[in-house]
């Protein structure tokens, strides 16, 4: 896929991006799919998911060993529109299989528990939308491990980065193996 160069700062340059993002290749892969199962895909992913999971880095809403770090020390507000812009215009991750417990909350939710199904924000194949007030990211072709780690650390509170709690809310109804379904299917949309 060609990269073309943006003229609108606002919007970030891709081309910049991606000599930015050199440092980000080492885990997230050159093209955004990493090899690391706990290091999330970013190829395709969408640009104001990218540059708001940055900022909350930056300020510390989000935590991270690595990336708290790294954000904070080496990127600016234009180096996040940039990078964010590099990797959003790769071709979006996609996965090959699935699994029926999985599917079925991801479609369907929990109805005993009220949890609405996963594809009424992230979209019926997991890759993401946005509405006036909200962006919500790919996950369809995310990896299994990553997926199934921030669900954990959204139930348990240790993340805390979503607007109004959403996702700390939906992963309390999570149980471990509804989790592990969930990302099972998820990761191979």
């Amino acid at each position: 896929m060609a990269i073309s160069s943006i003229a609108h700062a606002e919007e970030g340059d891709p081309v910049a991006g991606r000599v930015k993002s050199k440092f980000c290749q080492g885990c997230h892969g050159v093209d955004g799919n990493s090899v690391n199962p706990l290091c999330p895909n970013l190829s395709g992913q969408n640009r104001l998911y990218l540059e708001k999971q940055i900022q909350d880095f930056q300020s510390g809403r989000r935590a991270d060993s690595i990336m708290t770090g790294i954000s904070q020390g080496l990127i600016s507000d234009q180096d996040a529109k940039d990078i964010a812009s590099y990797f959003a215009s790769r071709k979006p991750m996609v996965g090959y299989s699935g699994n029926k417990m999985g599917q079925n909350i991801f479609r369907e939710g929990k109805p005993e528990s009220h949890m609405p199904a996963c594809a009424s924000c992230h979209g019926e194949n997991g890759k993401g939308r946005t509405d006036e007030t909200n962006v919500f990211p790919i996950i369809g072709g995310q990896t299994r491990d990553y997926i199934a780690k921030q669900l954990r650390d959204l139930r348990s509170g240790t993340r805390h980065n979503d607007t109004d709690n959403v996702m700390g809310n939906v992963a309390k109804e999570l149980r471990d193996e509804e989790i592990e379904a969930l990302a099972d299917y998820v990761s191979n949309l």
